[in-house]
């Protein structure tokens, strides 16, 4: 299976779970989500830059 068709079925599933839970829930799912994007993000942006996200640079 391909990294496209195994997003879209994690998508899928995403979509079919949201809806179930309550309000709470879904805030806390969110918040989960943007979590996990910020910490891609920082990820991302340190290899790019050479440095380790958890060490300081000096």
């Amino acid at each position: 299976m391909t990294q496209t068709q195994e997003q879209m079925m994690k998508i899928s599933e995403f979509r079919t779970i949201f809806p179930a839970l309550d309000e709470t829930g879904q805030e806390k799912a969110l918040g989960i989500l943007r979590a996990l994007d910020f910490a891609q993000s920082v990820m991302l942006s340190s290899e790019h830059s050479g440095q380790h996200p958890m060490r300081p640079t000096v």
